[in-house]
């Protein structure tokens, strides 16, 4: 039974809700950690994200959500290219690390830089490398709908983040 359910009608029309009950209910979205990776004026960056999602097998594409004021976001942006890597469920500590603003976020973090210059980082539970195709602003984000270019994954579960709390896949 859906509790407290609320419904904000701006007079004469459909309003939708204040910001605040939209980040409490999308908190009930668990998803994988991923950290975004891209370069930019010959640095490597990146960030924990949760907004990635598929969009289609053929041909195999996947969309990126960023806000507009990451510093990655304009170096994905101008680079073209971008990196999704799915922590393992033993990354936590990357995932706060990228979570961080630390000027040389790589220094510590063992990965490997594809031929277009977009770093991966090794042990993920998953890595892709796409090329943007399409990008389209919404309010303070961007999403950008890459075209994968390349694909790795390892036999270890992800990590996923449900109501601002990491864990674990049950296998139930």
């Amino acid at each position: 039974m859906i509790t407290n359910f609320v419904r904000n009608l701006v007079s004469g029309g459909e309003g939708g809700v204040d910001a605040d009950s939209f980040r409490s209910v999308m908190r009930q979205l668990a998803g994988s950690v991923t950290v975004i990776t891209t370069e930019g004026e010959g640095k490597l960056h990146g960030f924990t994200a949760t907004a990635v999602c598929s969009v289609c097998a053929t041909p195999p594409t996947i969309l990126i959500v960023v806000n507009k004021s990451t510093r990655t976001h304009p170096h994905i942006d101008r680079k073209g290219y971008f990196g999704v890597n799915v922590l393992a469920d033993s990354q936590k500590h990357i995932a706060e690390h990228f979570a961080g603003k630390g000027e040389d976020q790589f220094a510590t973090v063992d990965h490997s830089v594809t031929s277009s210059g977009v770093p991966l980082i090794n042990g993920a539970s998953a890595q892709i490398e796409c090329k943007i195709v399409e990008k389209m602003s919404v309010g303070t984000h961007t999403i950008f709908v890459g075209r994968v270019l390349g694909t790795g994954t390892e036999e270890t579960p992800p990590l996923v983040y449900h109501d601002a709390r990491y864990g674990q896949v049950a296998h139930i």
